[in-house]
């Protein structure tokens, strides 16, 4: 390991602290990469996205399931006296795996619930009934995690 390489644990905790990520998909040589609020389940090791019920992600997916979805701590930049020592700080997490649309009710339920209360700011009722039947999720099944840094020791 590179002494720029996070540790597993590392990546987790930025994948749980992060809000936004970038889903990386690519369909006839052509890469799409879009930016979407998410929930990491550590427990099971996948990754939920509240998206809407069509467009190009859907059509790339259902014909292209393997994702890469990114997420970043950009932190800030240094300078210097010299060019050469303009940098800048980050922590990046790269999650590698298959995506595939959230099915069970039951899945639906509980992932969607576990996004919102990571973004709520005051209590709130569960996702009504009605509108579960009308959305989509997409679920990462994570085959890899790989994380880098440049930060200040």
């Amino acid at each position: 390991m590179s002494r720029k390489d996070l540790t597993p644990e590392k990546c987790m905790e930025i994948l749980e602290r992060e809000e936004t990520g970038f889903l990386a998909m690519c369909r006839d040589d052509m890469p799409y990469c879009i930016p979407l609020n998410y929930f990491f389940d550590r427990e099971q090791q996948k990754v939920y996205i509240h998206t809407g019920l069509k467009g190009l992600k859907w059509d790339i997916l259902a014909h292209n399931p393997p994702v890469c979805f990114t997420v970043a701590d950009p932190g800030c930049k240094r300078t210097g006296d010299s060019p050469c020592t303009y940098t800048y700080e980050f922590e990046s997490v790269a999650v590698f795996g298959k995506a595939a649309e959230v099915e069970g009710k039951s899945e639906v339920s509980l992932s969607l619930n576990k996004l919102v209360e990571k973004y709520r700011d005051t209590e709130i009722s569960p996702v009504p009934k009605e509108k579960l039947a009308v959305l989509r999720m997409i679920r990462i099944d994570i085959e890899r995690i790989t994380g880098r840094h440049n930060r200040s020791v």
